[in-house]
């Protein structure tokens, strides 16, 4: 016999189904009489191949969430691995702002970068009197002119 509402097979004697709760009686019968088609039972088998496949994909994103979340290895997440993921964020942040300021002494003291900020300073106050222009304008046609003629020289 199979379920009137689901399809899934009922055991002899059952009650109600197993899978959906349905009440087994009179619409069994029918049921019986109609047993599920092809396509019926092809759902049934899909619709539970896809349950299985996302319970999988859910118990395996826990467990990467898990690897990546506990940081100290004590087997839970908590505050502590907060901390140690908040130093770590500090120490990269700290290295960063360091090579940047580094790269910044350096391209300061570069010939290029002098000439382009003559350039630009005097390109700004020659187009600020212009109010087609404008000094943004005028500052980075200069520079592009200070460079220009830092890289002709």
């Amino acid at each position: 016999m199979f379920c009137s509402k689901c399809g899934n097979e009922l055991s002899e004697g059952a009650k109600f189904c197993a899978s959906c709760g349905v009440q087994v009686g009179a619409l069994v019968q029918v049921a019986e009489e109609t047993k599920p088609s092809f396509l019926q039972s092809a759902f049934n088998s899909a619709s539970q191949s896809v349950k299985n496949a996302a319970a999988s994909a859910l118990h395996a994103g826990e467990l990467v969430a898990h690897q990546i979340g506990d940081l100290n290895g004590d087997g839970k997440i908590d505050g502590e691995d907060f901390k140690i993921a908040a130093n770590k964020a500090k120490q990269i942040a700290s290295a960063t702002l360091e090579e940047t300021t580094s790269l910044g002494k350096r391209a300061i003291q570069s010939d290029l970068v002098k000439e382009a900020a003559a350039g630009a300073l005097v390109g700004g106050v020659v187009a600020s009197a212009v109010p087609i222009l404008g000094t943004a304008t005028g500052a980075a046609v200069g520079a592009a002119v200070g460079a220009y003629r830092h890289i002709t020289k």
